[in-house]
């Protein structure tokens, strides 16, 4: 039978790549009746069920064509057929021609030119990019290679970005891969116990090379955790023609600090008077209760400087002169002062310093008899003076009902006090050993408490028992900036200045015994001073601290996302935040920079959404930092604290607006912590400042923006 269908190619080779990558098929129709043609391209090697997509195709298909005519398809080649471990050279294409009403089918070559090497570039696979460690601890870094050329391969490894030092075989490898072979490879790196390894992230690239493929890479980083301290000298300089232009009864001091941590950061020195006056050591003998130390005036002394930058390995001099400021009454005596270094990551070896001098009473003896005789008539008055804190109270809260007030101070003691017409100190614990930074009650019954140390240990009293408190220690020396308990009282959040937060599970909270270990660690990369929880889950903690980072955290999907905040440089940090529990989609926080700010979560907590700032102002504490605020339960109010020594009521109305303010109370010291609670008609406001006294105020609830 004669042959119904004649193929003819407009050119026998396509050079792929050059622009030639297209050519014509004609096919003529033989027969005497109507005829459909249909054509398709295939390779040698090339999987039946591969997609077409390698080529196109004008037209798909002919309509049907007539006795003794023709018809044109034009083929443009897009890529190189997909065959299994590439391709280069010359390979035949088969043109192949059907048709169904004649049940016949043709077939032509074409030769396809594909220039190149072939090589495919190796396949990197990397379970692990972020990396934790601190200086002399061995860090595996492992990966594996895979081979998909169709032969052996010769590849370069090399892991860039770290220092050469800190991999201990070297940051090249050179290894051979056989055929779909693949190869596990480890990098193991060691950061040397001293300044040259930083607190930071340390960002790497894994390099993959291959002769004649595309070079593969792959970042991961390597994060430096904070360790070693702060070594704090002082000794007494040696009197100069200098020293005695200043007064004969004043002293200079040599102060030294020595970095020897991995951390860069600022050391600010803070003097305060330890001595007890005789006036006082007489009031304590009758009261019984603890003395307090002399207050501290600031033209005693002159520190310069008063804050110094110290980067890792560094050593500074500060100079401290004392002039003494006699005392009214006593006798010639020592006056002391603690000299203290605060920084935000570390410890300081010795934590503080004593320094002294000798100064005079200004009232003679036998008028000072006089004053002791009436002072002590004073005394016999039960409730007179308030009993308290040696040291600088740090932190206050309220129990649920009200009925109780608790406090932690810089002297390694917590108080309970009893709320009345004015506090009654019932009950102090003493066995810490540490500044206390924050403590809660427990919501549930308020019957534990938590206590987040300067030592980086979080004890656990239980108020209705006499046993030692449980001690739960995850790192030493990270100090705890923080703590809030869950609602459930099933878990405690911890805040630290390594920047970690940590999730304690709370089953075994009777156990003294047993250790307990937290269920959960987040690490944001910044110090941390404050943390609550937000939203009617309790799902999101919200957590804020150094460069003024302000972030949202997820701890149940362990995701996070950052609230649009002012940026801010290492000395500037938010201080404190706080939400309304029947509201606890409202937030206030404040920072050292003077602001204050409120915030509408309900958006930003369901969705992506940006949080919804509902009020931000500055003026009120003159500009100085503001250390503490709190909200009333139905966000009516806000109470704040600052360095300039006042106590503010500001009343908010229902979109989290302030509508006026209040000056609840003034003090000469900085005013660290604030608590706020509503009574009926009455709010109680309690505050802790850094002269050692915590204080109660009350004030009416009289707000007609906010019924």
């Amino acid at each position: 039978m004669a042959k119904q269908i004649l193929t003819q190619l407009s050119s026998q080779t396509i050079y792929l790549g050059t622009g030639n990558d297209q050519f014509e098929v004609t096919v003529h129709n033989l027969s005497d009746c109507f005829a459909t043609f249909a054509l398709e391209l295939s390779a040698s090697g090339l999987d039946r069920q591969a997609s077409p997509d390698w080529y196109r195709l004008t037209p798909d298909l002919s309509a049907k064509i007539p006795a003794g005519d023709r018809v044109k398809f034009v083929v443009d080649i897009l890529e190189v057929p997909p065959i299994p471990g590439g391709f280069t050279g010359k390979m035949n294409l088969n043109v192949h021609v059907t048709c169904l009403e004649l049940g016949e089918e043709d077939r032509q070559l074409v030769n396809l030119v594909v220039p190149g090497s072939g090589a495919l570039p190796p396949v990197l696979q990397v379970t692990k990019t972020a990396f934790q460690t601190v200086p002399g601890t061995l860090v595996e870094i492992p990966f594996q290679i895979y081979n998909p050329n169709r032969s052996t391969v010769n590849l370069r490894i090399a892991l860039k970005g770290l220092p050469y030092v800190w991999l201990t075989d070297g940051q090249e490898r050179r290894l051979q891969v056989p055929s779909q072979g693949t190869v596990h490879v480890l990098f193991i790196c060691q950061p040397p116990l001293s300044s040259e390894a930083l607190s930071q992230v340390y960002p790497f690239d894994i390099e993959v090379s291959q002769a004649e493929a595309p070079t593969v890479y792959q970042s991961g980083t390597l994060d430096i955790l904070p360790t070693g301290w702060i070594d704090f000298g002082c000794t007494a300089a040696p009197l100069t023609p200098e020293s005695l232009a200043t007064g004969p009864a004043s002293t200079r001091y040599t102060l030294e600090l020595s970095n020897r941590s991995n951390v860069d950061q600022t050391v600010a020195l803070t003097l305060a008077r330890i001595d007890v006056p005789w006036s006082e050591r007489l009031r304590a003998v009758l009261r019984r209760q603890p003395p307090k130390p002399a207050p501290t005036t600031s033209h005693v002394l002159q520190l310069s400087p008063a804050q110094v930058a110290l980067k890792a390995g560094d050593i500074e001099q500060s100079s401290l002169t004392l002039q003494p400021q006699p005392p009214w009454l006593g006798w010639r005596r020592r006056q002391q002062f603690q000299l203290r270094p605060q920084l935000q990551q570390t410890e300081v070896r010795p934590p503080t310093h004593t320094v002294e001098l000798i100064a005079a009473p200004k009232i003679p003896v036998w008028v000072q008899g006089l004053g002791i005789a009436a002072l002590a008539l004073g005394t016999i008055l039960p409730g007179y003076w308030q009993a308290g804190h040696r040291g600088p109270v740090n932190s206050v809260q309220f129990d649920g009902q009200a009925n109780t007030l608790v406090s932690a101070a810089d002297d390694h003691t917590i108080h309970r006090w009893q709320v009345s017409r004015n506090l009654r100190d019932v009950e102090t614990l003493k066995d810490t050993n540490k500044a206390i930074r924050v403590v809660r009650y427990r919501p549930l019954n308020n019957d534990w408490l938590a206590a987040g140390l300067e030592n980086g240990e979080i004890q656990l009293w239980d108020l209705l028992s006499s046993r030692s408190p449980k001690t739960l220690v995850y790192q030493r020396a990270d100090r705890v900036f923080d703590l809030q308990f869950s609602q459930d009282s099933q878990s405690l959040f911890s805040a630290h200045g390594s920047g970690d937060v940590l999730r304690w599970p709370l089953t075994d909270i009777a156990e003294p015994g047993q250790p307990t270990l937290p269920d959960q660690q987040h690490q944001f990369g910044f110090a941390i001073q404050a943390i609550t929880l937000v939203g009617p889950a309790e799902t999101t903690l919200a957590v804020g601290g150094r460069f003024n980072r302000l972030v949202l955290w997820d701890f149940e999907q362990d995701q996070q996302h950052s609230i649009d905040y002012p940026a801010g440089n290492p000395n500037q940090y938010l201080t404190s935040l706080t939400t309304a529990g029947n509201r606890p989609d409202r937030l206030a926080t404040a920072d050292n920079q003077g602001r204050i700010t409120l915030w509408d979560l309900s958006r930003c907590l369901s969705s992506s959404e940006p949080c919804d700032r509902t009020d931000q102002w500055t003026d009120g504490h003159r500009g100085e930092p503001v250390n503490a605020v709190a909200l009333s339960k139905n966000a009516c109010y806000l109470v704040s604290g600052g360095d300039d020594g006042r106590v503010m009521l500001w009343a908010l109305n229902l979109t989290g607006q302030v509508m006026a303010q209040h000056q609840i109370a003034r003090s000469r010291q900085p005013i660290n912590s604030v608590d706020l609670v509503q009574q009926g008609q009455n709010l109680l406001i309690a505050s802790g400042d850094n002269h050692h006294h915590v204080r109660l105020y009350r004030a009416k609830d009289n707000n007609p923006a906010c019924p």
